[in-house]
């Protein structure tokens, strides 16, 4: 590829990176804004706040400038700012804020008071350089007298190219208490093009060596790769002319280009200094978050050759690793550890899902450029930018270890930022923060990114600790926050006895000849700290634990009879750093809890009404200002005071199966035992699922225990607690009845399940075995069916009856017959979906056997029914009532019981009226009836539904009045003439015997008969 070429193409990438490079100095702005985090000693109720033009960005950069000891003041970047600069539209400042505040608010620096300079091209006079919108003041640092400010945006045209303006960064020192200035632009030269140092932005970040040499980062050059460099403030100053443009300054050192593999790096994007060799030379620390294929690193540079001798490595791509670096002795053992940080870090959850939380690594120094694996601080707010800002603060605590400040600029309320404050320990950061500075300020069109700058590691008020500047450069303000003398508080909390014999009452209880058991509270405590005032107050309170559960009698701390409490101060003073109060505990009469120890508790704070000034002395974080101790009560447990029982349980119910719909009680006889040593505070606990309601205990058995059980809801649990002794004494054996009822079954799935637990209080031990008990739940449901007919009997024929070829009434087609099907579900189980079907016959040879000419329901029933009821269109009548109809379930009623209903059930036919014609000869009609349950109402359904059937008849019996009409002549004939033989054969016989042959009396006889025999003679 030609050089020209790659100019093209560089141009292009200038387009979209010139702007993006000055856009990273806003990158967490532009970036999505959600909520984000803060030494607990210092002061957030009294800040001092410094403020700036608004719109200024006042606040964007800040640190201490302390030219003499003793006295130290404030520096604010303001890069956007309008200075009296002629003919420059937002060039930038730097702010000098005096302390202690006073009236006359912050002034700017005059480091540049001049305009564009101009020179001569090809006979005209044109600008050379552009100072609007450079940003001067994006970084400002100081160190001791000198200060320097550096504008990243400046702008340079070269002086053989007149047409394309450079983005090549300037800076200014100044020296001597601003008594003189320099201007420092070390990539300001006639090869603009961005394969050199075009748009090098030298300034964008800016740190001091602990020699004065200033340190520059310059994330444009060499297309992106980026640059460190180097040089002597003194060397600066030196020799320094206003009408030189290109410069080059003795001793001046730069790392150089790269291959190309490495453009798009930015390196220089963030510096810091540190020492990692062992020798006097401090080695340089740059940030390269686009480096590694966008997963970014960290480089050491020796500060000599400018040579790359380390890299840290980040984890994941695109998260901006070493968007900020910074070098402190951590664990305090001598050797610089270093801390980067990641704001656009996304840290993966659980379910998957990424969110970008930010994060900062912690690298311990173990011995020369050997450091352990980095120790982690991630982000919890998501877009809060976790790790934009990283601030050394010292030993702000004053225990021995530096502290860390790390900025959320877009978290917390309203994103108005926090400053999540870490302290250092022996193993490195305290994983989490002592202290949250919350942001003080929101603004209106845009956060005000409290937090996005910090710097800490002086003491601006002289009171031997470290104080902490915070920018919010959306709201143009600065806080500064002093750290606060911190109070270490020893104290000591001792019970004397540690065990007490409740048996041994051997103290006297004041106003009163009672003697009770007591024991003594012996209270002790020390201070120390660094420059803490001459007197310490401490407010103290002793509290005794209030009585146990389940009501006893108070244990009560003497001093105040009445109050298990007491408030009490100590007093320290330098020539006293410790001090001793003791109290007295007394038991009174008879408690509950005898196994839980006595607790005793204390508890202090800062009594800051003893301290003068206006800011007060805290108590140090780490410090225990809750202090609490036991006394054990002496048990019959054996000589070790511990009591271990065996605590066994076995439940039996009365049923391993409910039927729904039964309304018989539940009842589970449960046996509870102590096979160990003594249970105290012994409780049965059985949870009971939500169909079943506890009735109570079972009474009338004197095998079973009268407990006392009461019953109780706890977050939709419902709960039985039988209370079985305080001791529940070795040896014990205890039955008791538990009676439930259970008729809420619709919805139950499989089965009832009963949880029950022996419970004490006992530390070893403590509970029985556990006890699941399933309880099985069906369905079932007895169905009887019955059918009658009314009559049972038909008679045909019937006397005066004719047919007639065309009826027209129903009386014209036979005798009435009425089939009632009677459905009953005796239960105990109801039933939602049946069906019952009936058949009938009602043809034989093409003739009629019954004619169904009505169907009578009653109920929400649904018939339906395959042939047409009255075909031939009789007129009928009204049909006599079948009675009211009952329910299917109905429990009470037994199989034996009878009854003339309907059935309620939204099936088919449930009886019938029909006529018998004449013409049938059977003996015997038959319906058939049968009936089969579909579907019971519930979750469980049995694995038979109910069914039955049954045979309705009828019988038809026919008479014969009119006899010659069905016996033939000829057998009526041959019967006389038998008769007749039969006579004639008689009167032979009779002939025969001598029955005519009897003698005539005589006739005077005849007479007298007739006289004395008067009427048989007339009937004769």
């Amino acid at each position: 590829m030609s050089a020209r070429r790659r100019r093209q193409e560089v141009v292009v990438r200038s387009q979209a990176l010139c702007s993006p490079l000055l856009l990273l100095l806003l990158l967490p702005l532009l970036l999505p804004l959600l909520p984000g985090c803060a030494a607990f000693n210092l002061d957030t109720e009294q800040p001092t706040v410094y403020s700036g033009p608004q719109g200024s960005y006042f606040g964007y950069s800040v640190d201490f400038y302390s030219p003499v000891k003793n006295t130290v003041s404030v520096l604010v970047g303001a890069p956007k700012a309008n200075t009296t600069q002629p003919g420059i539209v937002e060039g930038g400042a730097v702010y000098f804020c005096g302390w202690p505040p006073g009236g006359a608010p912050c002034s700017p620096i005059p480091f540049d008071r001049s305009s564009n300079r101009i020179i001569r091209i090809n006979g005209t006079r044109e600008p050379v350089e552009f100072k609007s919108n450079q940003w001067f003041g994006a970084t400002v640092r100081s160190h001791k007298e000198s200060v320097v400010a550096c504008a990243p945006m400046y702008n340079w045209r070269a002086l053989k190219l007149t047409e394309e303006k450079d983005p090549v960064g300037t800076c200014y020192v100044a020296i001597q208490d601003f008594s003189a200035y320099a201007e420092y632009s070390p990539c300001r030269s006639d090869q603009p093009d961005p394969e050199g140092q075009g748009f090098c932005q030298a300034g964008f970040s800016l740190e001091f060596t602990q020699d004065g040499n200033l340190v520059l980062g310059g994330p444009g050059s060499f297309y992106w790769q980026g640059q460190v460099i180097t040089a002597d403030t003194l060397e600066i100053s030196n020799g320094y002319d206003f009408r030189n443009l290109q410069r080059r300054v003795t001793g001046e050192r730069q790392t150089g280009v790269a291959p190309a593999d490495y453009d798009d790096n930015y390196l220089g994007y963030s510096v810091a200094v540190g020492e990692f060799t062992g020798d006097s030379e401090q080695e340089f620390v740059a940030g390269i978050p686009r480096g590694a294929q966008s997963v970014g690193y960290v480089a050491i540079i020796n500060s000599t050759d400018m040579t790359f001798i380390l890299n840290f490595t980040g984890e994941k791509m695109a998260s901006y690793f070493g968007y900020t670096v910074a070098v402190s002795d951590i664990n305090s053992d001598g050797r610089d550890d270093v801390l980067v940080g990641a704001p656009l870090f996304m840290d993966q959850e659980s379910d998957g899902k990424l969110k970008e939380v930010g994060q900062v690594y912690l690298y311990l120094q173990e011995e020369d450029f050997l450091f352990k694996d980095p120790q982690k601080l991630l982000g919890t707010e998501v877009f809060g930018r976790f790790g934009s800002a990283i601030a050394p603060l010292g030993d702000v605590n004053q225990d021995g270890y530096n502290d860390i400040a790390i900025g959320t600029p877009f978290g917390g309320e309203d994103r108005r930022g926090k400053v999540l404050i870490y302290n250092g320990q022996s193993t490195g950061l305290n994983s989490k923060p002592s202290q949250v500075l919350e942001g003080l300020w929101t603004s209106q069109s845009m956060p005000s990114g409290f937090g996005f700058t910090l710097r800490g590691g002086s003491d601006i008020d002289n009171n031997e600790y470290p104080d902490l500047i915070v920018g919010a450069f959306g709201a143009s303000k600065v806080a500064v926050y002093r750290a606060r003398p911190v109070v270490t508080v020893e104290a000591q909390l001792l019970l004397i006895p540690s065990i007490i014999n409740p048996e041994n009452k051997s103290c006297q209880l004041p106003g009163s000849e009672m003697l009770v058991s007591c024991f003594t509270v012996k209270v002790s405590a020390a201070v120390s700290g660094h420059g803490i005032p001459s007197v310490i107050v401490l407010n103290a309170n002793l509290q005794l634990d209030k009585l146990k559960k389940k009501g006893g009698i108070e244990r009560t701390l003497f001093l105040n009879y009445q109050r298990p409490q007491h408030t009490f101060q100590f007093v320290l003073s330098n020539l006293e750093r410790f001090t001793q109060q003791e109290f007295v505990v007394y038991l009174t009469e008879v408690f509950r809890d005898k196994l839980t120890p006595i607790t005793v508790s204390l508890n202090y704070s800062l009594d800051e009404s003893h301290t003068s000034g206006n800011l007060k002395p805290i108590i140090n974080y780490y410090s225990e200002t809750f202090l609490q101790k036991v006394a054990h009560i002496l048990l019959d447990c054996g000589e070790d005071n511990v009591c271990i029982p065996a605590l066994k349980l076995s439940v039996v119910p009365d049923t391993h199966q409910v039927v729904i719909g039964d309304e018989s009680p539940l009842t589970l006889i449960i046996n509870a035992r102590n096979e160990g040593e003594g249970a105290y505070e012994t409780e049965l606990n059985v949870i009971i699922p939500s169909e079943a309601d506890y009735i109570g205990i079972v009474r009338n058995m004197e095998a079973l225990s009268k407990l006392s059980c009461a019953h109780n809801v706890e977050n939709s649990t419902k709960m039985l607690v039988c209370y079985l002794g305080n001791p529940m004494a070795a040896g014990t054996n205890l039955s008791v009845g538990l009676r439930f009822s259970v008729e809420r079954l619709e919805k139950v799935d499989v089965n009832l399940s009963f949880t029950l637990q022996i419970k004490s209080s006992n530390k070893d031990n403590p509970n029985s075995n556990l006890v699941q008990l399933q309880i099985n739940v069906s369905a079932v449901s007895q169905v009887d069916l019955r059918g009658v007919s009314h009559p049972e009997q038909i008679f045909l024929p019937i006397s005066d009856w004719k047919v007639k070829e065309r009826p027209k009434k129903e009386e014209h087609i036979g005798p009435l017959v009425q089939h009632v099907f009677e459905l009953h579900n005796i239960g105990p189980s109801a039933i939602s979906t049946a069906i019952m079907e009936v058949g009938w016959p009602t043809h034989y040879r093409g003739e009629y056997l019954l004619y169904v000419l009505q169907m009578q329901t009653v109920g929400p029933l649904h018939c339906h029914m395959n042939a047409t009821v009255n075909p031939l269109q009789l007129e009928t009548t009204d049909p006599p009532a079948v009675g009211e109809p009952i329910p299917l379930r109905d429990s009470s009623t037994t199989t034996h019981h009878i009854t003339r209903r309907e059935v309620r059930l939204p099936q088919p036919l449930k009886h019938d009226r029909a006529r018998i014609l004449r013409k049938n000869n059977h003996y015997s009609l038959q319906s058939l009836v049968s009936f089969v349950v579909k579907e019971m109402p519930y979750k469980i359904q049995p694995k038979e539904l109910p069914s039955a059937s049954t045979v309705i008849r009828t019988s038809v019996i026919w008479a014969t009045p009119d006899a010659s009409l069905a016996i033939p002549l000829w057998v009526i004939i041959l019967a006389v003439l038998v008769g007749l033989l039969v006579l004639a054969i008689l009167i032979l016989v009779m002939w025969k015997f001598g029955f005519f042959d009897r003698a005539r009396p005589p006739q005077d006889d005849v007479t007298d008969q007739e006289q004395l025999h008067p009427v048989k003679a007339t009937d004769a």
